[in-house]
């Protein structure tokens, strides 16, 4: 059926790392093959960019570009021009954009926000962007003054999403263990929870 070749291609598409199957996906984001009875909508094209640019194929620039200059819909054109600097090969681009999600008007799309925090801590991407994960839980607090009563704990969620490493997991226990006493209950409680998948990773593989 069609929902079962698109729950098996999403799958695929978030899982593949070898070249071959990069390629594979990249010629359909060309358009040069297709999955038999699976079309993709504008928002799985720009997905698959996405994908492939976090991967750093060969291709990645010019096929965001090419993306961004597809879409028909201009919400969905801001929001992947949004989400762009998050999926650079550049560290530096991947800071900046983060560093300027300090301003709360850069939060004012708080969905685009969260896609965008989970491209630049991917799990691909983590080894390099693990020194964002302290500012980012330092701004936790902002947050909850600033937007929506639950995105704290998306903000934390997507920032974590992408470790499982004991030295992570040791970082996230020093950072809620410092908290100052006035910190709010609420917001521990956030940080525990959106912590726990990793401090259970770290627990196992260090079995």
């Amino acid at each position: 059926s069609t929902s079962a070749k698109a729950a098996w291609f999403s799958t695929i598409r978030s899982v593949a790392t070898r070249s071959e199957t990069l390629e594979w996906l990249e010629s359909i984001w060309r358009r040069e093959r297709q999955v038999e009875g699976l079309p993709l909508a504008e928002t799985d094209e720009a997905d698959l960019a996405l994908d492939l640019a976090v991967r750093d194929v060969p291709h990645a620039e010019p096929i965001l570009d090419a993306q961004l200059a597809r879409f028909i819909n201009p919400d969905r054109r801001a929001r992947f021009a949004f989400i762009m600097p998050a999926v650079s090969r550049d560290p530096a681009v991947r800071e900046r954009f983060f560093e300027g999600l300090e301003d709360v008007r850069n939060r004012a799309h708080e969905a685009w926000v969260l896609d965008a925090v989970r491209y630049l801590h991917h799990p691909l991407r983590a080894s390099s962007s693990a020194g964002l994960v302290r500012p980012a839980l330092n701004l936790v607090w902002d947050i909850q003054r600033t937007g929506d009563i639950f995105f704290p704990k998306r903000w934390t969620d997507a920032t974590l999403s992408g470790y499982q490493t004991a030295a992570m997991a040791e970082e996230v226990r020093a950072f809620i263990a410092s908290l100052p006493p006035d910190y709010p209950p609420r917001l521990r409680w956030v940080l525990l929870a959106s912590a726990d998948p990793l401090f259970r990773a770290a627990r196992i593989l260090g079995q």
